[in-house]
């Protein structure tokens, strides 16, 4: 796709209608996609580099999950391992300001650049972090690994944690990658989940329960890679936890509105109302 293509398909991008972004993030997958992707995010939708608030609420992250960790198991962890860390490894920088010795920075793909990191640092380090490589980055503590997969065979840590990342995981790739977790966290697991239709981000004519009406099938059309969300609800978590060997110590969730004309898909009619109307939720196991 050549760049002057890329603009004319960036017009009204950021609020379209749902339908015709998910055939957008279709045509995304194709061959020049990931660039273009890219090309949208940082000079249309403007998402990168990210806002100074933006920044800030993701240091508040970091300080929830070293929270998390002293109140379950006591003290600072010296080892945290974020999976699906992003471009700017917002989160790994601010753990390591709190004082987490090494921060392993996990992703399926390599979406992390340097200048979108330095911009994160010179706003969560205050200018303590100068990046001219990643080796430097690793030097400083932070550990970057993309592409990767968790497994059982990964470097052990005290801590594990997420960030609206599971629900992009494939339901089978969820279970492998709990169970990578449980076999290589030595303290606690935390994550933060959101369990709302990602489309109605930018499609207001939508609620954040739009998808519970369609059936697996006709959902598939408009679940891209780019957009993929599993659609698991709160109680499906919980399950998972148990079942990779975790003992869970927290869970909580918060349910959205349903509006009146929502027809819910034979799949979700077995969850009671307030588990199957979650809009996000948190975990927390050992």
């Amino acid at each position: 796709m050549t760049l002057q293509r890329e603009i004319i398909a960036c017009k009204g991008f950021a609020a379209m209608d749902w339908r015709i972004k998910a055939l957008a993030f279709r045509a995304l997958e194709l061959p020049g996609g990931a660039h273009a992707h890219y090309f949208l995010q940082r000079h249309v939708t403007r998402n990168w580099p990210r806002r100074s608030t933006t920044l800030d609420s993701l240091a508040g992250i970091a300080r929830r999950v070293v929270e998390d960790y002293a109140r379950h198991i006591g003290g600072m962890p010296a080892s945290v391992l974020e999976v699906g860390a992003g471009r700017d490894l917002a989160v790994p920088l601010a753990l390591r300001r709190l004082g987490v010795s090494k921060v392993i920075a996990c992703d399926v793909e390599r979406l992390g650049k340097l200048d979108l990191i330095q911009h994160a640092a010179n706003r969560l380090l205050a200018g303590q972090l100068q990046l001219r490589s990643w080796d430097e980055l690793e030097q400083f503590g932070v550990k970057y690994l993309a592409p990767h997969y968790v497994s059982p065979d990964d470097e052990t840590v005290d801590c594990s944690c997420s960030n609206e990342v599971l629900e992009h995981v494939p339901a089978d790739q969820l279970a492998f990658l709990l169970k990578g977790l449980r076999a290589i966290t030595k303290g606690i697991t935390t994550h933060s989940i959101d369990y709302s239709d990602h489309y109605a981000r930018s499609d207001k004519s939508v609620s954040r329960l739009n998808f519970l009406r369609y059936s697996d099938k006709e959902w598939r059309p408009f679940n891209s890679g780019k957009q993929y969300v599993n659609r698991l609800r709160h109680s499906d978590y919980v399950r998972m936890f148990k079942e990779a060997g975790f003992t869970i110590l927290e869970e909580s969730s918060v349910a959205g509105e349903s509006p009146p004309d929502l027809k819910i898909a034979d799949r979700f009619k077995n969850y009671d109302a307030a588990d199957l109307f979650a809009i996000k939720g948190r975990i927390i196991a050992r």
